[in-house]
């Protein structure tokens, strides 16, 4: 498999998990197997597989690490974020809220991927997702 393969991979998995958290913390919605595996084969940003609807291909065990992560450790992350950011993450918007929340997990969790890694792929989701804003 690639590189470019296994980038795309891992994107399409951040971005899956960002939607996941976008739905079980701000639409209220229970993380459930069955939200899971919606998710999983959900295409999002990826123009290759809207074209065909084909789901996107995702890391599935990075998939949960990352949205369970999220969730058990939400309190933590909010607290890390609005110490080191001085922000109210709550006053934010909410797909932004739930991108910096992953992001910062993959910073506090995956010690085994470098953080520049983790702020660039972060930040061209961001882009993607708020395409105005780009510089």
């Amino acid at each position: 498999m690639s590189d470019k393969v296994i980038e795309n991979i891992t994107t399409n998995t951040r971005v899956a998990a960002i939607q996941c958290i976008y739905s079980v913390i701000f639409m209220g919605e229970k993380l459930s197997g069955k939200m899971m595996r919606y998710f999983k084969n959900k295409s999002f940003l990826s123009e290759e597989d809207t074209d065909d609807n084909k789901p996107a291909q995702i890391n599935s065990k990075l998939f949960s690490y990352l949205v369970k992560g999220v969730i058990r450790n939400q309190e933590e992350i909010d607290n890390v974020i609005n110490k080191n950011l001085k922000i109210d993450i709550k006053k934010n918007d909410q797909l932004v809220i739930s991108i910096i929340r992953v992001g910062a997990f993959e910073l506090l969790f995956r010690e085994n991927t470098p953080s520049g890694v983790i702020i660039a792929e972060y930040t061209k989701i961001a882009n993607e997702f708020y395409p105005s804003t780009k510089t």
